[in-house]
């Protein structure tokens, strides 16, 4: 009688875990003997109640399994706990809607970890990947892989040519901003860092390359979020483990936009911030100033550079 292992999980993350469901079961000996696509249950579990003439253990995988429906209860007793013959089942959706109990609880399950909600959890959950992986992470290239990414499998993608990039040596933020941003998602966070960090030439260098084949609105939409966490806090300097949670804020955006509110003040970015504002509008219904006019409104904050925080 056959075994069942069964795969929940969709998309990039089905394609892993199919890939490393069958690529363990052959390194134990199983020889893939059939691959198909939905199909009917009789037929599934009554032909592969044995292993063929000349293999010792089979393997076979049903992709969409969804397609078979509920699994009839009197072919539960079809189904065993162990045996040389295994059938992979894949869904996108729980089995445990399709697969009776009692089969459910003789079959192996795999599906995709969860990935967290919050900044500070996700943060953890990269750390503990790339532990599992036996990559070596810097605190802030884990904190930038989480403000920069957002798929888990996309994730472990990267942390896997990271760790190639690498060869064995520890990943540091820089190494992250190299490896998993094209050149204007670079520029971009390289304006974003430098105006927090009131670097003049790093803020309008790439203020410059970005305009050079930009769209002026989602630079300053990215200002604005990153500098509205600055306001913030400037204003609450107390508060900011509250705000950061409330906002959403990622652990490697807060840190910069603190370092932004020590530099700058709660009156000098709230200004900054409202000229963002009002250039958005201004843009969008053409009587904007373009480039030249966020390179103004740039270079103004940087000059308030040491301006007092308003406390409240």
């Amino acid at each position: 009688m056959p075994s069942l292992r069964l795969i929940f999980a969709s998309g990039t993350a089905q394609r892993r875990l199919l890939e490393e469901t069958e690529s363990g079961l052959i390194k134990q000996g199983y020889q893939l003997a059939s691959r198909q696509e939905g199909g009917d249950w009789i037929s599934l579990l009554s032909d592969n109640m044995s292993t063929g003439l000349f293999d010792e253990k089979s393997l076979i995988v049903v992709d969409s399994a969804e397609l078979m429906g509920v699994m009839p209860e009197n072919l539960v007793s079809l189904v065993s706990d162990e045996s040389a013959v295994v059938i992979v089942l894949v869904y996108e959706s729980d089995p445990a809607k399709f697969v009776h109990a009692d089969a459910l609880k003789k079959s192996v399950v795999m599906k995709a970890a969860e990935f967290p909600r919050w900044p500070r959890e996700r943060q953890a959950w990269v750390e503990n990947l790339a532990k599992k992986m036996g990559i070596s992470l810097e605190r802030g290239a884990s904190a930038m892989i989480v403000e920069l990414l957002e798929d888990p499998e996309e994730i472990r993608g990267q942390l896997s040519s990271l760790s190639i990039f690498k060869r064995g040596s520890a990943v540091s933020a820089r190494d992250v901003e190299m490896l998993c941003l094209d050149d204007g998602s670079r520029s971009l966070l390289r304006l974003l860092d430098g105006l927090c960090a009131a670097d003049y030439a790093a803020s309008i260098r790439n203020l410059r390359s970005i305009a050079r084949n930009g769209d002026i609105i989602p630079i300053v939409s990215a200002l604005h979020n990153r500098m509205r966490l600055a306001w913030y806090a400037a204003l609450y300097p107390h508060r900011g483990a509250m705000f950061a949670k409330a906002l959403g804020a990622r652990d490697y955006a807060w840190r910069m936009a603190s370092s932004a509110a020590a530099k700058y003040g709660a009156e000098a970015i709230g200004a900054f911030v409202t000229g963002l504002i009002k250039m958005n509008i201004d843009e969008k219904s053409g009587a904007g100033s373009g480039w030249n006019g966020l390179e103004i409104l740039v270079a103004d904050l940087i000059g308030k550079r040491g301006a007092r925080s308003v406390r409240v």
